[in-house]
C-alpha cells in the first residue's frame, strides 16, 4: 500500500509490504524564503566570475569533504564576494549536495543583485558582494 505524508515541509513516501517500511525524503522540496538585493553589482564580469567560482568551491567542499557548513570569499578586481552555506547536519552528503544545487540554481534568479539569500527546509545559501 502506497502512502504519502507531508511532515514539516518534507515529503515522505513509503509503502508497506509484510510489515517492512521504506522512506524516501526530499529535504530541499520546500522553499521557505528568498530575498534579493535591490542594488545591482557595478562590475558584472567580476561579479559573475566570483559567484561561479564561489559556488564551485562550496560544491567541492560538500562533495569531497562532506561538509554541512562553509564560507568562501573571492576577490577579483575591486569586487569581493562572500558566500555562506549550511544544510541540516542530519542530511546525507547527497541530500546536502542536492539542496545546495537547488539553492544555487534558484538564487541565480536574483539576477545581478549585490546580495541574496535563499532558505529551504534542509539548507540555506547567502552571498554578498562589496
Amino acid at each position: 500500500m502506497l502512502q504519502l505524508k507531508v511532515v514539516v515541509g518534507l515529503i515522505l513516501i513509503w509503502w508497506s509490504s509484510n510489515g517492512v517500511e521504506d522512506a524516501v525524503a526530499a529535504p530541499d522540496a520546500h522553499l521557505v524564503n528568498i530575498g534579493c538585493s535591490s542594488f545591482n553589482a557595478s562590475d558584472l564580469h567580476s561579479f559573475f566570475a566570483n559567484i561561479n567560482e564561489t559556488f564551485s568551491d562550496m560544491r567541492e567542499e560538500i562533495s569531497n569533504q562532506s561538509k554541512h557548513f562553509g564560507t568562501v570569499q573571492k576577490a577579483r578586481g575591486e569586487v569581493l564576494t562572500y558566500a555562506m552555506f549550511q544544510c541540516r547536519n542530519y542530511l546525507s552528503k547527497n541530500d546536502c549536495l542536492s539542496c545546495f544545487n537547488t539553492a544555487t540554481t534558484q538564487i541565480r534568479n536574483c539576477s545581478n543583485g549585490n546580495g541574496a539569500r535563499i532558505i529551504y527546509d534542509g539548507c540555506f545559501l547567502r552571498y554578498n558582494i562589496s
